[in-house]
C-alpha cells in the first residue's frame, strides 16, 4: 500500500464563550516534587538535564469533582548560584508540540538566559505526558489520504479526554497553577509559532504576573489556521523564486526555475507519480504517489526552513529534468514536527474552524497553489466537538509590558504582517525582521543575543540590533556537492 505524506504534512499547518471559570484556585497549597531527569529530542540527539515532576489538576477547572489529569513539567535550573527570581517560561509550537520534547533544539540558544535563570517546561495539555492525545500512530507508514481521514473523523471518540477542555485559555490557567506551584510572582514567556499565541492568552488573563515576552513567529489575536495560509505561502514561494532570480549562481545554474516548476506541478497534476524511494531515516522502501496536492504541501513545508530552501532548486530542477523526486522527498521527512494531532485538532478545531468558511478560504486560495489542506481541515473538524471559540483568545491585546517580536520576511505562515497588526496594540514593543528567514529566527547568534539582552533588562531599549542585516540564508546548492565556492 502506497504511503500518504498527508499524516506529516497536515502537521505543519499552522498557526464565543468567556474562560472556563477558574474554581480551582491558585492559591491552593500544592507544591510540585522536582526529580533529576534528562530532556531528549525525537531520536535523542540532543539531551539536556533537568528537573522533572507534575501538577494534578482538574480537567475541567469549573468542576472540583471532575476528572483529574497530571501535568508534565520540567524545570533546567540557572547555572548562577543566585538566579534572578523570575523564569524563563518557553511555550511550544504546532498547537500540539510538547515543549519538553522540543526544548533540546533550543537549549543552545537560550543557553545565556539559562545562566542567569531558571527555564520552565510545561507540556500543555494534550501533549508529551501530560495526557497526550494522538490519533494516527506516528510510525505507520501505510496510510492513504483517505484512510487518514477517515481516523482522524473518528478520533474524538476514541481519546481518553473531554476535547471540550483542551483549548490555549484553560492550558494557561494551568501554567499559571504551575507557576504557583513553584513559587514564582512573575515571569518572563518565551513562544514559538503557536507558543505565541499562548503567551498572548496568559497575558491577557494574567497581566500582573509577566515580566517581558519574546515572540517568534507571530500568531496575532486575529490569525485563524488555514484563512491566510494560501496567500502567505504565496507569497513566501514569490520571495524564493525573486531570490534565485536575484543569485548569480541560482539563476546561472537553474535560468529556467519558474517554469520547470510550472512544468512538474503540470505533470503531476496530470498523471501522478507511483515511486519507491528509500526512506532517509529507517533506511527502508517506501512507497509514494506525487500528486499535485503532495507537491505543493511538500513546497509549502520546505519554505519553513532557510536550510532546506537552499536545496530547493535544485531539488525542483531534478525532479523536472531527471523526474527525480527523492531530493524533494528527502527533504520532507528530515521536518519533525513531534505533533501531538489530537491536541492540534482539539485547539483548532475550537479556536479557528469555526472562524473560516470553505467558500472564504476558496476566495482566499484563488490567486495561490497553497489551498489543498485547508479544506480538509474543516471536514476533519466538523466531526470533532463544536463549541464557541473562546472569547479571550482572539480577542484584541493591550499591553505596555516589554515584547520583543522577530519575524521571518518570507516565513509562509506567519510572515511580518501578523506581528505590525499585533504591534498595532502594543505600548511597549520591537519588532525585528530577518531577510529571506522562514519560520523561527531565535537560532542564530544575533538573536540569542539580543534575546538575553531584552530578558535580563526587561527593556527595548539600547538593543544591540545592527546584527539583524548581516543573518542571511545558506547559499543555494548548485549541485550535490554544496553551493558555489
Amino acid at each position: 500500500m502506497k504511503q500518504t505524506l498527508f499524516s506529516f504534512l497536515f502537521l505543519l499547518a499552522m498557526i464565543t464563550s468567556s474562560c472556563a471559570p477558574q474554581t480551582e484556585s491558585p492559591t491552593e497549597p500544592k507544591s510540585i516534587v522536582l526529580a533529576d531527569c534528562v530532556l531528549s529530542s525525537p531520536g535523542g540527539q540532543n539531551q539536556v538535564d533537568a528537573k522533572c515532576g507534575s501538577l494534578t489538576v482538574l480537567e475541567d477547572p469549573s468542576n472540583p469533582q471532575g476528572r483529574n489529569i497530571d501535568l508534565n513539567i520540567a524545570v533546567v535550573p540557572a547555572i548562577k548560584r543566585s538566579p534572578e527570581p523570575d523564569p524563563l517560561f518557553v511555550l511550544a509550537g504546532g498547537p500540539g508540540q510538547a515543549i519538553t520534547e522540543a526544548f533540546p533544539a533550543l537549549s543552545n540558544t537560550l543557553f545565556r538566559i539559562h545562566e542567569e535563570r531558571d527555564i520552565v517546561l510545561v507540556d500543555q495539555r494534550g501533549t508529551g505526558k501530560s495526557n497526550p492525545l494522538r490519533c494516527l500512530d506516528p510510525e505507520d507508514e501505510t496510510l492513504q489520504d483517505e484512510e487518514a481521514v477517515a481516523l482522524l473523523k473518528e478520533c474524538p471518540e476514541k481519546l481518553d479526554a473531554d476535547l471540550n477542555y483542551y483549548t490555549t485559555d484553560i492550558a494557561m490557567q494551568d501554567l499559571d497553577r504551575v507557576r504557583a506551584a513553584l513559587g514564582y510572582s512573575s515571569i518572563n514567556l518565551y513562544g514559538v509559532s503557536y507558543g505565541t499565541r499562548a503567551a498572548l492568552v496568559y497575558l491577557k488573563l494574567f497581566p500582573e504576573r509577566v515580566r517581558s515576552i519574546v515572540l517568534d513567529a507571530v500568531v496575532d489575536p486575529a490569525f485563524i489556521i488555514y484563512r491566510d495560509a494560501a496567500q502567505d505561502g504565496q507569497q513566501a514561494l514569490d520571495l524564493f523564486f525573486a531570490r534565485c532570480e536575484a543569485d548569480e549562481a541560482c539563476q546561472s545554474t537553474f535560468p529556467n526555475l519558474k517554469s520547470e516548476f510550472d512544468g512538474v506541478l503540470q505533470r503531476v497534476e496530470e498523471n501522478p507519480v507511483e515511486l519507491t524511494i528509500t526512506h532517509p531515516v529507517t533506511g527502508k522502501p517506501l512507497e509514494l504517489e506525487i500528486t499535485r496536492t503532495t507537491f505543493t504541501n511538500i513546497i509549502f513545508n520546505t519554505l519553513y526552513v532557510p536550510d532546506l530552501v537552499a536545496v530547493l532548486p535544485l531539488a525542483i530542477h531534478q525532479a523536472y529534468a531527471e523526474e527525480n523526486y527523492a531530493p524533494l522527498i528527502t527533504q520532507s521527512y528530515l521536518i519533525n514536527a513531534g505533533i501531538y494531532d489530537g491536541m492540534f485538532y482539539a485547539v483548532a478545531c475550537t479556536e479557528d474552524a469555526p472562524l473560516v468558511s470553505s467558500e472564504e478560504i476558496d476566495r482566499q486560495s484563488a490567486e495561490s497553489l497553497f489551498a489543498g489542506n485547508a479544506k480538509t481541515f474543516l471536514e476533519v473538524c466538523a466531526a470533532w466537538p463544536q463549541r464557541e471559540p473562546p472569547e479571550v483568545v482572539h480577542a484584541p491585546v493591550s499591553s505596555d509590558v516589554p515584547v520583543l517580536m522577530l519575524s521571518g520576511e518570507a516565513d509562509p505562515i506567519t510572515p511580518p504582517w501578523h506581528a505590525e497588526q499585533l504591534a498595532q496594540s502594543l505600548d511597549n514593543d520591537l519588532h525585528l525582521i530577518f531577510d529571506n528567514m522562514g519560520h523561527g529566527n531565535s537560532n542564530s547568534q544575533c538573536a540569542a543575543k539580543i534575546l538575553d539582552t531584552f530578558v535580563e533588562t526587561a527593556s527595548i531599549s539600547n538593543l544591540e540590533t545592527a546584527c539583524v542585516e548581516q543573518v542571511q540564508p545558506p547559499p543555494f546548492f548548485v549541485d550535490f556537492s554544496g553551493p558555489q565556492p
